[in-house]
Order: C-alpha cells, then sequence, then structure tokens
C-alpha cells in the first residue's frame, strides 16, 4: 500500500469512525427520548426541590461544575423525587419553580418534565457533528485521492 492510500485510510478512516459513533449516540439519544414520550402518557404537577452541584475535573486538571436539578412529583399517595441525570452549568430551574412532570402510568419511574430541552439539543449536538466529521471524512478522501491521481 501506498503512503498516500494509508495517509487516506488513516486520515478519513478515523473522521468516519468518530462520525459513525457520534451519529449512532445521536440517534440512540433521540429514540430513547421519543420513546419516553410515548410511555410518559400521564401528567402531575411537581416542583424543583434541590440543585444539586455536581463537580468534575478536566485531563487538564480543571474543575467545573453542572448543576441538576432534583424534582418532586406525586402519583396518588406515592411520592416520587427524582435528580436529573442531565445537569448545566447554569440551572434553567430555581427551587420551588413547578413543573408539569409526565410519567409513565405502567412505571412511575419513567418521567420527563414537559419543556426540558436539554436531551433533545444534546442527541441534535451528536447527530450533527457525526453528519460532520462523515462528510469531512468522505471530502477528503476524494479530495486526496484526486490530488495524488493528478
Amino acid at each position: 500500500m501506498s503512503d498516500t492510500g494509508f495517509f487516506v485510510i488513516m486520515f478519513s478512516g478515523s473522521f468516519g469512525l468518530i462520525g459513525i459513533i457520534f451519529l449512532i449516540i445521536g440517534i440512540v439519544m433521540n429514540n430513547n427520548r421519543k420513546k419516553k414520550e410515548m410511555n410518559c402518557t400521564s401528567m402531575t404537577s411537581g416542583k424543583v426541590t434541590d440543585l444539586v452541584r455536581h463537580e468534575s475535573r478536566d485531563s487538564d486538571g480543571r474543575y467545573s461544575s453542572s448543576w441538576h436539578p432534583v424534582f418532586e412529583y406525586n402519583i396518588g399517595e406515592l411520592k416520587f423525587i427524582k435528580e436529573s441525570i442531565y445537569g448545566s452549568s447554569q440551572s434553567k430551574y430555581a427551587i420551588g419553580q413547578k413543573v408539569e412532570v409526565y410519567y409513565n402510568p405502567e412505571d412511575y419511574n419513567e418521567y420527563y418534565i414537559a419543556g426540558f430541552t436539554l436531551p433533545k439539543t444534546l442527541a441534535t449536538i451528536f447527530t450533527f457533528i457525526g453528519i460532520g466529521a462523515i462528510i469531512i471524512a468522505i471530502v477528503s478522501s476524494i479530495l486526496i485521492l484526486k490530488i495524488t491521481i493528478v
């Protein structure tokens, strides 16, 4: 195999693989969100009872934090307190804020909060990054091969 062929495979292949991984993650996230919305057909009122701060450290040793809202809601006599798996650097919610909670009538632990757009936004970002990386892989391989043929 020529050096050019190896370079095309490594460069374009890397972008293509990253693109496929991001695209799959985006599609799975979006499908899970849609499935949850289809399953959670009952609605109740809830409120934000807390904002939990999660800290993490990146590879450079810098700290960052995200705020995860804690939602409380009742279904009949049962009380549920759920911390969101999604957090952001600045919370969209305030303690005491009222929210609409949609839940699965067959599994009360499955829920989503009306108007909480972060899961959809993340799925969209992953999908577009994946598509972009795949496009870069295809275009770069065509251009590199075109240059080497000329």
